[in-house]
């Protein structure tokens, strides 16, 4: 990490990771000035500092140094159009969608309470940028699918969450991060399972099993006690294998006694995992995920909440 910079107090919720050609488009002894924003720097191991503050002084020569720099999203008006539109909203979920990935992987690695605030300013960041730009409702659906899983099956759910929620009517950011930040999280109970059986190409065995549905309960109890997440968050992580019919895990009771948000991540956990590529079960697309749904997996799911996730998709309900 560069010298030049310090440790802020805290950071922006909102990072969004830049090219520094973009404000420094050619390097010499004429260049302009560089905007009143804070630029921050981020190591090998995602930790961010401050390499500028907002009302500092700064050559645009040191800047030069550094390929990728991140800017608060709350900057960007302070930048110049061209360079606004050349961050699409577009470009900024992929930007955000990669940064997710890697906040994950370490969330999975140590599921501790700061990895667990970063992965929340994540959801907020995907939040900000959909409320603001209608544009990108329809792309999310883009970044769910066709992934490798674990990780990358919490970022999809996430993502399958916040379309999900939006189109049931909830529109509040602060609902609407509740409810994103479940499903991005509603699997780190699995970092107490056996990597074996995480990592099995293929069916568990009736004892693996009875381990694997142990992680809701596990997943609750690294949360409980995190101020950062609210009562329903946590109440999804805990309930969102619980099924229409009652047969759920881990309290056996119907969905219907569950929170509207269990029901949420519940079926984008499932739908995200029916499209998502694994070792043992290649993805499905959306439409052949919601025809088996409806046909094998009707007894688990919350049929209105289906229907409307099958129009997100542009399908017909039957």
């Amino acid at each position: 990490m560069s010298s030049e910079g310090t440790e802020p107090t805290s950071l922006p919720s909102r990072l969004l990771e830049i090219s520094s050609s973009l404000l420094i488009p050619r390097v010499d002894v004429g260049m302009k000035s560089l905007p009143p924003i804070a630029i921050y720097l981020q190591s090998d191991t995602r930790r961010w500092e401050l390499l500028k503050s907002a009302g500092q002084a700064f050559s645009p020569l040191v800047l030069s140094s550094h390929p990728r720099v991140w800017i608060d999203e709350k900057d960007l008006h302070h930048l110049p159009e061209a360079i606004q539109r050349s961050l699409s909203p577009e470009k900024r979920m992929q930007s955000l969608r990669v940064e997710a990935l890697a906040v994950m992987s370490k969330l999975f690695e140590d599921p501790n309470p700061a990895n667990i605030k970063r992965s929340t300013q994540i959801v907020g960041s995907l939040v900000y940028v959909m409320t603001r730009e209608p544009t990108t409702f329809g792309f999310l659906a883009k970044l769910s699918s066709h992934d490798p899983y674990t990780v990358q099956h919490s970022v999809g759910t996430a993502v399958n969450c916040l379309m999900l929620a939006r189109k049931l009517g909830i529109t509040g950011e602060q609902e609407l991060e509740e409810v994103g930040i479940a499903g991005l999280l509603h699997d780190i109970g699995k970092t107490k399972v056996r990597p074996e059986i995480i990592n099995k190409p293929g069916p568990l065995s009736p004892e693996e099993w009875m381990e694997m549905r142990k992680h809701s309960d596990e997943g609750y109890k690294i949360v409980e006690d995190c101020a950062d997440l609210s009562e329903r968050t946590k109440r999804a992580i805990l309930e969102h294998h619980e099924d229409l019919d009652g047969k759920g895990y881990p309290q056996g009771v119907p969905s219907q006694q569950t929170h509207l948000f269990s029901r949420i991540v519940g079926l984008c956990d499932i739908f995200n995992a029916l499209t998502t590529q694994r070792s043992y079960s290649n993805a499905r697309t959306p439409f052949e995920a919601f025809a088996l749904i409806r046909e094998k997996m009707s007894h688990k799911v919350d049929p209105l909440l289906l229907r409307e996730l099958i129009l997100i998709y542009g399908g017909q309900p039957t």
